[in-house]
């Protein structure tokens, strides 16, 4: 193990490295077993969080098969399970995968204060940026970010999102190649290969022509799903959520099926999405 603040921890060695060793600084003990699914997504994250942050805080790792005897004194009914010593005390404790947003708003809860790497200013400042359409700007500041932080999937994320936006598909495609197998997993970066792929999958016909061809044809859900999937693909996302919804009746599972993708690539936060989410539920239960 090549993080200096990364252990192993066993139930002999327990009372030194966590207890006593709390007393200097927050100890975060990981239960795990090698069967445990969810160990293998969360256990990850605490590492690349934690590692950025070694004078601050030391992850300890127990395997729960070979130390059941500090399992049973901590009452853990199932893993992952994680809990935060400061002082020879417990502060804080959760079980199962959360998010990394929420990690890391346990960690910064247990310490009392800011984590090394949190990077939450430089992101609020990007979505304003975003929510103003600024993307020329949000994208020179992501590619220094990425730049210098490389492993912030969020970050890079945002950055193929601007590239896609200011349509350099290309680069945002090479850009998400570029990540390890671990990271091509990642939600965020799913969604961007979806978006990846409506937009390689568009139409080579324009917009006025397939419109002209659903004029001669108005029952061709097809075509109409081309034409959303045009619009989306030019991030015009309004447009293609409206002209789905205007063909809503009579074709309601293909139809939603479609919105339901696009909300999902763009995220249930975007502006497009709040709107049209609504206009969906209005038309569904009315």
């Amino acid at each position: 193990m090549n993080n200096i603040n990364i252990i192993d921890v066993n139930e002999v060695d327990f009372e030194k490295k966590v207890l006593e060793d709390s007393e200097k600084k927050l100890i975060v003990v990981d239960f795990w077993a090698p069967w445990c699914g969810p160990c293998k997504q969360l256990t990850p994250v605490l590492e690349k969080i934690i590692s950025l942050s070694p004078d601050k805080i030391t992850l300890a790792k127990i395997n729960i098969d070979e130390n059941q005897q500090i399992a049973a004194q901590l009452r853990i009914q199932s893993i992952p399970a994680v809990f935060a010593f400061k002082e020879k005390q417990l502060v804080n404790a959760f079980q199962g995968v959360i998010p990394e947003t929420e990690i890391i708003s346990f960690l910064e809860k247990a310490l009392g204060g800011k984590l090394n790497n949190n990077f939450d200013d430089f992101y609020l400042e990007i979505d304003t940026l975003l929510k103003n359409q600024n993307f020329n700007e949000a994208q020179k500041k992501l590619e220094d970010f990425v730049s210098e932080n490389s492993e912030e999937i969020k970050g890079v994320c945002l950055y193929a999102n601007c590239l896609i936006e200011n349509n350099q598909h290309d680069k945002a495609k090479e850009l998400i190649d570029a990540l390890d197998d671990e990271s091509l997993n990642n939600a965020d970066v799913q969604k961007i290969l979806k978006r990846i792929k409506i937009v390689d999958a568009k139409d080579t016909n324009s917009i006025e022509s397939l419109k002209a061809k659903l004029h001669k044809s108005p029952k061709d859900t097809k075509l109409v799903l081309k034409i959303a999937d045009t619009y989306f693909a030019t991030n015009r996302f309004n447009e293609a959520f409206e002209i789905l919804l205007s063909y809503y009746p009579g074709n309601e599972k293909l139809i939603k099926e479609k919105l339901l993708t696009f909300f999902d690539v763009l995220g249930f936060g975007h502006e497009s999405v709040i709107l049209y989410r609504k206009k969906l539920s209005s038309i569904m239960f009315s």
